[in-house]
């Protein structure tokens, strides 16, 4: 079999070699210098899994071995990856480890869906299986710098463990960027400390805000089960996803959401409304009918210094202050918030990031600015004037909430149009709009959980749209197509299913697997009152 044709996300350069392919033999080593070890045993931990081999990591190269290599003069860009299998060897070559990383997913495809191991007619460890790959050159790089999800967190929780097997999935199609949707009216999920009387002149109870909105969760009548899940990260199992991603060339981009979207932080922090009383945790699934306060000091306090130990446990750099569906602050109130709170994060070190609401304001020079719907027009004149990089993330091309059809047993509906299958997540071109290649940072699919419970009901709504999506953010323009992806796409269905995740069995895809996990009852139609308020 030619695994070259499957390979998902498209490289940009792929040419079949004369002679026969590489063959893994039982005796095979991976080479790797120093610096590229924790890449290399990676590779070495899929490839054991499936094969049963040793594959020992050495510094040394023989006949056989696959070879990791760093070269700074190597062309491309720091993401970028060269791969070279002939019957001899297989060398994979970049100028970084994050490069070294793309090539381990690209290389990992070329071998057989059994390299995946679990289930299969042979068993993962057959002694008549053949572990072949083509004789082939790659050569590839990103379209984009930033291909994300986002994970919403706040409607319904997910633990460190879930967050970290989300990473394990989505960076094989080359995602490197996990937005976390950490605040909203309905929970706050991240520790923040008492920093003291000195640093606390309101007296603000902090601990609150996860005492409180730490057993917050959004309530949907037809969500299994309605209720979504409580709990909360501790500063350090903030740190601890940070390290985990960056292991797989992930960076973290935590968001706090602002002015909107705060009740919870209302409910947990009295000082912040203007006649000193606590709100009352909400579960209800509408946006837009909470807010901070403009003219209280109280609510620029209590933003720098959330906003400040943020930053200082969050290892890259963006800091996300959303800005979205802020429905009932009044706009100059709003305007006077946002840019203030903008200038806050961009004091913390970091670059700051809003949804394309916040680009009525005045941003500090390099803000990121997410669309995700709405007038395109004033994101693309802070981005020609103000040097304003952008996030694409246009709801009916990219938020993996809503139902691929009506009678899907989650997701939402406000958004006009659809079916949302993997197609329309892949017929679309992130530069439109008078946005030109270079103003754009890349794609995100954000996944919101009003209606999701667990990893796996996650993974149904992600997969495969964000396959769809990995795509549009790697590959150029040029070397897409459609039908090609879902023939593509279907044979991804046995590496998919012997990893154990779950995805929606799109019906016009020929799959090569099922996946094994279904539903455990269909549920009725989600009322789209969400959708008429956010659309």
């Amino acid at each position: 079999m030619n695994t070259t044709d499957n390979l998902i996300p498209r490289p940009s350069h792929v040419a079949l070699l004369d002679g026969q392919g590489f063959t893994l033999a039982s005796a095979a080593r991976i080479a790797a210098p120093h610096q590229a070890v924790p890449v290399a045993e990676q590779l070495a931990s899929v490839l054991r899994r499936g094969t049963g081999f040793d594959l020992p990591l050495v510094e040394d190269t023989q006949p056989g071995d696959i070879t990791l290599e760093l070269l700074e003069e190597f062309d491309g860009g720091a993401e970028a990856y060269a791969i070279s299998a002939t019957e001899g060897e297989v060398r994979l070559t970049a100028s970084t480890a994050a490069g070294l990383f793309n090539g381990i997913q690209t290389l990992r495809q070329l071998f057989p869906a059994a390299v995946e191991g679990a289930e299969g007619p042979e068993g993962p460890h057959s002694s008549q299986r053949a572990w072949v790959i083509p004789a082939v050159e790659i050569a590839d790089a990103p379209r984009f710098a930033y291909r994300g999800l986002m994970l919403d967190v706040a409607r319904s929780f997910f633990t460190v463990e879930e967050v970290k097997k989300q990473i394990d999935v989505m960076t094989q199609f080359k995602l490197n960027a996990l937005h976390l949707h950490l605040t909203d009216d309905q929970a706050w999920r991240i520790e923040i400390h008492d920093p003291g009387s000195g640093g606390n002149p309101s007296g603000m109870p902090y601990a609150n805000l996860t005492a409180v909105g730490g057993r917050g969760a959004v309530e949907v009548p037809t969500a299994m089960p309605a209720r979504g899940r409580e709990g909360f990260y501790t500063q350090q199992d903030f740190k601890d996803i940070q390290a985990y991603a960056a292991s797989k060339n992930v960076l973290v981009v935590p968001e706090i959401d602002l002015p909107g979207h705060v009740n919870a932080a209302l409910a947990a922090i009295p000082q912040l409304s203007a006649d000193g009383q606590a709100k009352p945790m909400s579960t209800t699934a509408d946006v837009g009918w909470s807010t901070l306060s403009a003219d209280l000091p109280a609510t620029y306090e209590f933003v720098r210094e959330v906003l400040g130990q943020l930053a200082s446990i969050t290892a890259g750099p963006y800091l996300h202050i959303g800005g979205d569906e802020a429905l009932v602050t009044g706009h100059e109130n709003y305007v006077t918030m946002v840019q203030e709170f903008a200038n806050i994060a961009a004091r913390t070190g970091k670059t700051v990031v809003g949804w394309n609401e916040y680009a009525a304001g005045e941003l500090p020079q390099g803000a990121v600015i997410q669309y995700w719907h709405g007038d395109l027009a004033p994101v693309v004149q802070q981005a020609e004037t103000g040097g304003s990089p952008v996030i694409m993330s246009p709801a009916a091309n990219t938020y993996l909430d809503q139902k691929y059809a009506p009678d899907s047993p989650i997701g939402l509906e406000w958004v006009e149009g659809g079916p949302f299958t993997w197609a329309e997540y892949y017929n679309w071109d992130p530069a439109q709009g008078g946005l030109k290649e270079h103003h754009i940072l890349g794609v995100e699919g954000p996944l919101w959980t009003e209606t999701v419970r667990d990893n796996q009901q996650a993974q149904w709504l992600l997969y495969p749209r964000a396959i769809s999506l990995a795509e549009v953010a790697w590959s150029g323009q040029e070397v897409r197509n459609a039908g090609d992806f879902r023939r593509r796409l279907g044979a991804l269905g046995e590496r998919l299913t012997r990893q154990g995740v779950v995805f929606q069995e799109a019906p016009d895809v020929e799959w090569s697997a099922r996946s094994t996990w279904t539903f455990p009852e269909a549920a009725t139609s989600f009322p789209p009152k969400y959708g008429t308020i956010e659309a």
